[in-house]
């Protein structure tokens, strides 16, 4: 494939309902936004990281992180994140956009690159692993060109589509070329829950980045669950798996089951 490259935007913000400052919280010997970054800036295929966050004063701790360590930042709106996106995307001339979201810290970038390899060869006007899921939560990876990103943000209406920015796209596969990208291993890897959203999970997160990151700073999937499998009594999030925003919007969304989601208990 001839070399081509995509604009990785990583939405991040310190106010969170359930986890506050959660992107900023340590994992092993740095912010977990910081691991992230680090993470994906191995990947062969992503030419520029920007960290799209808001303009609430609470964030400007998130662009002090960013000054610090040298990353480009964009400040949008705080509850608008396809306006947030396209304005980013507009600023910095984005072509094809790869967006990852802050509570995936344990990204694996070799992952990243095989998708993004994918979504060249197919053409695709939208690529993610997560519809249907056979990764982890945690693992989420959606690439989009700014053409279909510019028509959805015209023609995007309802709150949630705007809010978790990709929905009008995955959600009308009759106007975009919509591809999945499934793991060759089949769907095991999608009963672990690795995203950042809870304190539960931010146990589970420490203990794989305590436990593996002084062998291997770039661990990749397998390896996390190899170590998983071995210690599941750490596993104290699985009765998280499949709580997701879906649940709030199940009657409106077309390509979305009852079994895809349910409440937190």
């Amino acid at each position: 494939m001839k070399k081509k490259s995509v604009t990785c935007i990583i939405q991040a913000r310190v106010s969170s309902t359930r986890l506050p400052g959660k992107v900023l919280l340590y994992g092993y010997n740095k912010p977990l936004l910081l691991h992230l970054i680090e993470r994906l800036k191995k990947a062969k295929f992503i030419k520029k990281i920007i960290i799209a966050t808001t303009i609430n004063k609470e964030d400007d701790l998130i662009v002090d992180l960013c000054k610090k360590n040298k990353i480009k930042f964009f400040r949008g709106s705080p509850s608008n994140l396809l306006d947030r996106y396209y304005k980013c995307s507009r600023k910095f001339n984005a072509k094809d956009i790869l967006r990852i979201t802050s509570d995936c810290p344990l990204m694996d970038y070799e992952l990243v690159d095989k998708i993004i390899k994918k979504y060249f060869i197919l053409k695709s006007d939208f690529i993610s692993n997560v519809h249907p899921p056979t990764f982890p939560d945690g693992f989420d990876v959606e690439i989009f060109n700014f053409k279909t990103l510019r028509k959805t943000f015209l023609k995007a209406k309802k709150d949630y589509e705007k809010e978790h920015v990709t929905p009008y796209m995955w959600d009308n596969n009759k106007e975009f070329k919509v591809d999945n990208y499934v793991n060759e291993k089949g769907n095991f890897y999608s009963k672990f829950r690795l995203t950042l959203d809870y304190n539960e999970d931010y146990f589970v997160i420490s203990k794989i980045f305590n436990s593996l990151y002084k062998k291997n700073k770039y661990f990749k999937i397998e390896e996390i669950i190899n170590f998983l499998k071995k210690n599941r009594q750490i596993l104290i999030n699985q009765k998280l798996i499949k709580v997701n925003w879906y649940r709030h919007h199940i009657n409106e969304l077309k390509t979305i089951k009852k079994i895809d989601t349910k409440k937190y208990n």
